[in-house]
């Protein structure tokens, strides 16, 4: 039964509400949903795949430096990670749609006026800063946002989205490129702008599902204390699991039912026992900071990022250096998204498929782009090059959409909005370190070749961290599914034996 507005209506259970047909968890609503985030990420994220022509751009145009240049794109990846604590906050204390809505409204403004900077400076915070906090927002917003529609095919959905999200790299670089040569840079900011603003239609469709957005509601005296509950009251019980089984569970996927709450675990309206269940406060779910895993997980998507970014950023200065056009180069971006795009489909599949855990792609990823970065260093020519960014882009593809589904495995999906701000936050400051390495290895060494060998060597490490992650993943696994098999073995002889009873009763006379 739905509302109006086509919404499932209040009033029923959090339980009945998941397993709607059309509105619940994974349903064809869900689905609708990823198709709009996709879009609103699809355009939203165009002023990041195109920062190399930027880059080139801003050097050819304001004469300065490359380490200068570097700052507004720099700026721009780096607030988009550093606001994310300040937009999970802003997705707790109001909502998800409220946060996404003036994001997307705001962030097409703020790279249009960039037609009026005459310095890097305005660039700087209007560029880097205002656009840069607003894809913050939108990007905080989508992850949280997929997260809470969708439970068994979570890891496909996010796939499918940062895949269409990266198919704008195949139209948006040319498109730019060729703008910055019609129009100067400040034209190509302006018509980026306008592109942009097509965010906000997209937006206007978002919103957090019904069991996150409604208030529960509690049962009646009378019919809690009646021995006769109702068909709802029954079938959530039947879901209420034991304490044995919320310790076997490693990780927690049910929603608490407010994002403004982010309370333990949530069993439905026949759950009255608050001290069974106490709510997590903000300060206790900001202790998990300080766990070995979030330092992991941080320290690897930060690492994600900072490669995918250095190799957008430099590919068209890169080219140019050995002997290739700015407009052919752009084509490098074409071979990156090629590998990305497939990747990022299939990556999904193949972990909720059961093929390779999650742990196990991470190990691959970084493998594949130590090694690329390391052949990038030596490809002289432009079909090498090519193939080098093909590799970069499959070990981005196969990582990049595992942010949201490797929080969620450590901490839960109630933990996501500010675990997932806290993680982009590490990014953006790993990102800082970016126009420095760039101003030391291509101004003052003449070659970008160090930064290209730092990066591999920082993904060769971490396939030794993934690894030793991916070996205790898989003894809590063995480990989890012997203690469920030892206790269902003790358990069968209560259950199958109707002796037992009737023993009982006789050393009872």
């Amino acid at each position: 039964m739905t509302s109006r507005g086509g919404r499932p209506k209040m009033g029923r259970s959090v339980a009945s509400l998941k397993r709607d047909p059309r509105f619940g968890l994974d349903s064809r609503w869900s689905w609708i949903t990823a198709g709009f985030l996709s879009w609103v990420l699809f355009i939203g994220t165009s002023s990041v795949r195109v920062a190399g022509v930027l880059f080139y751009g801003i050097v050819e145009t304001y004469g300065v430096t490359r380490q200068e240049a570097s700052w507004p794109v720099t700026l721009n990846g780096c607030l988009l990670n550093l606001g994310g604590p300040v937009m999970g906050m802003l997705c707790r204390r109001f909502s998800c749609r409220a946060v996404i809505l003036a994001c997307s409204f705001m962030t097409g403004i703020a790279v249009s006026v960039c037609y009026f900077a005459e310095g890097v400076l305005f660039l700087n915070i209007f560029f880097g800063i205002i656009h840069g906090l607003t894809l913050s927002g939108i990007f905080v917003t989508a992850n949280v946002l997929v997260s809470q529609h969708f439970e068994r095919r979570r890891i496909t959905a996010c796939s499918m989205i940062f895949t269409f999200c990266g198919l704008n790299t195949f139209f948006v670089p040319p498109l730019v490129e060729w703008f910055r040569t019609a129009f100067g840079i400040r034209g190509a900011f302006l018509l980026l702008g306008a592109i942009t603003l097509n965010t906000f239609p997209g937006a206007i469709v978002l919103r957090s599902p019904s069991w996150v957005t409604a208030a529960p509601t509690p049962a009646p005296p009378h019919r809690a204390a009646s021995s006769k509950r109702t068909p709802g009251e029954r079938r959530t019980s039947l879901r209420r699991p034991s304490a044995a089984q919320i310790s076997r569970s490693a990780v927690i996927d049910d929603w608490t039912g407010s994002v403004n709450s982010f309370g333990a675990l949530d069993f439905g309206p026949a759950s009255q026992n608050n001290e069974e269940r106490p709510e997590k406060t903000l300060k206790e779910t900001a202790r998990q900071f300080l766990t070995v895993s979030f330092l992991v997980d941080a320290v690897s998507f930060t690492i994600v990022v900072f490669g995918m970014g250095t190799f957008i950023l430099l590919s068209v200065d890169l080219g140019k250096d050995r002997g290739i056009l700015p407009s052919d180069a752009v084509y490098l971006l074409h071979a990156f998204s090629a590998g990305d795009i497939t990747f990022r489909a299939l990556c999904g599949f193949v972990i909720d498929s059961g093929l390779l855990s999650l742990e196990a792609v991470m190990v691959l990823g970084y493998l594949m782009q130590a090694f690329a970065f390391e052949f990038l260093v030596w490809a002289g020519t432009f079909p090498m090059m090519l193939l080098g960014s093909v590799l970069i882009g499959v070990s981005n593809g196969s990582r990049i959409s595992l942010q949201a589904p490797s929080l969620i495995k450590d901490f839960g999906v109630e933990s996501l909005p500010v675990m997932m701000g806290g993680m982009v936050f590490c990014i953006g400051a790993g990102s800082l370190l970016r126009p420095a390495l760039i101003g030391h290895y291509r101004d003052h060494h003449g070659s970008y070749s160090g930064l290209l060998h730092i990066v591999a060597v920082i993904n060769a490490v971490m396939v030794g961290v993934w690894t030793v992650k991916l070996i205790f993943s898989r003894r809590k696994a063995s480990k989890a599914k012997a203690d469920f098999v030892s206790e269902e073995e003790n358990k069968r002889p209560l259950s199958v034996s109707p002796d037992s009873g009737k023993a009982e009763d006789n050393c009872d006379v």
